[in-house]
């Protein structure tokens, strides 16, 4: 990538930078990371953008547009929701490509790349959550019937074709096992083996009739369970279900301990003991009785409402913040540290983002890294002039983490 000359830039300005903004970073309950992130680029082209992926080489960014309806009645517009390909330049800028690679979609949110093909699915497959409650219809009426929350991993390649989906909603294989489908399928992650991990936040059931309780946690589908289940046919090895409180939101597979990390953004509804939360699960606390398995203590707390997750290739991870009552801000969190504020240049500690989701970093280890923040405006009506912001991380970013 040739981004060097902008990441020099960012440099100059950091010192007089985290001088102005340390105190408020204080404030914040958390310390401001000492290299800031430069805003290279708006792209004003979305519709309520939830989700951003590279691809498995890097050359392009898929986004996708959860088409939240607005109004008084937050919820997912059913079948208004795409997915969105750009094409990543040399200069780290994004071009869009097509507007619509995939239509017709039931809030899309969370993606992920497998790694390791499969039988059916090729290595680079995307896979994307979609179909989630909270929903409403075309014109915004409450959706109550519960046989249309058909929630599924929909699984296509880089030009737009589906190759086959795993559902998770009523009368799924996930109901059978948990006696509850999933939800809220918010985001999802592979580790190196291409076993897939889905974070369900379970906000939405109240509005069905009759109303169910959600359950809100973290799912392993094995890597060898992925064909079964997209066929219809039961796997040797099932999926298994670890129960976190507080909604489960982001979730990523560290690069650097292999460690699926998750957090939670229920504190947006009250609904989160710990107040924006993360926590780090090897793959052995899926083992055995999932009902028994124990919650890990969190990494880090009291964050606000965590939205988007994921890591730079030094391994320091990178938070979303969307709680109202803070500013709209990424946190840096860096290995056995702390969490704090990732400053902007331009912006300070923060710039004009409005509902940072779920973030895509494209990783470098021996310069600039790249990173997607797609906006989920949460109330705008559908316009398609949503935003999406791409940051420039300098080649120092991960080095400071030493310090």
């Amino acid at each position: 990538m040739v981004l060097r000359p902008i990441c020099v830039a960012a440099a100059v300005a950091a010192a007089s930078l985290l001088d102005a903004s340390a105190g408020l970073g204080q404030a914040l309950n958390a310390g401001v990371h000492p290299v800031p992130a430069t805003v290279l680029q708006v792209i004003k082209r979305f519709d309520n953008p939830e989700g951003a992926i590279f691809s498995a080489d890097g050359s392009h960014v898929f986004i996708s547009n959860a088409a939240e309806i607005g109004g008084s009645t937050f919820g997912w517009t059913e079948g208004k929701g795409y997915v969105s390909k750009l094409a990543v330049n040399a200069n780290g800028t994004l071009t869009l490509v097509e507007e619509r690679l995939i239509d017709g979609l039931s809030g899309p949110l969370g993606m992920a790349v497998l790694p390791v093909a499969t039988g059916k699915f090729p290595a680079g497959t995307i896979f994307l959550c979609t179909g989630s409650a909270p929903l409403v219809d075309a014109v915004g009426k409450v959706v109550t019937e519960p046989e249309r929350l058909q929630t599924k991993l929909l699984a296509f390649n880089e030009a737009g074709q589906t190759l086959g989906a795993i559902p998770t909603g009523h009368g799924s294989a996930i109901e059978q096992l948990n006696g509850s489908p999933i939800t809220l399928c918010n985001a999802l992650g592979f580790n190196q083996d291409g076993d897939l991990f889905v974070a369900d936040t379970a906000f939405g059931a109240e509005q069905f009739k009759p109303p169910f309780t959600g359950k809100s946690g973290l799912w392993l589908i094995p890597h060898g369970a992925l064909d079964a289940l997209a066929e219809g046919s039961q796997p040797a090895d099932p999926p298994r279900f670890v129960a976190v409180a507080g909604g489960p939101d982001g979730a990523e597979v560290s690069p650097k301990d292999g460690k699926i990390y998750i957090n939670t953004v229920g504190a947006v509804a009250g609904a989160d003991p710990a107040e924006g939360a993360i926590y780090a699960f090897a793959k052995a606390a899926f083992a055995g009785d999932a009902a028994a398995a124990k919650l890990p203590p969190p990494v880090d707390s009291g964050l606000g409402a965590l939205d988007g997750l994921d890591f730079t290739a030094g391994g320091a991870m990178l938070n979303t913040q969307i709680k109202d009552d803070r500013p709209a801000q990424l946190y840096v969190s860096c290995p056995g540290k702390p969490a704090t504020t990732l400053a902007l240049e331009p912006g300070g500690t923060w710039a004009d983002l409005t509902g940072p989701a779920d973030i895509a970093v494209r990783r470098s280890s021996d310069g600039a890294q790249l990173v997607v923040v797609p906006e989920l405006f949460a109330g705008g009506p559908n316009t398609t002039t949503d935003e999406v912001t791409v940051l420039v991380l300098p080649a120092g970013f991960d080095a400071a983490c030493s310090h």
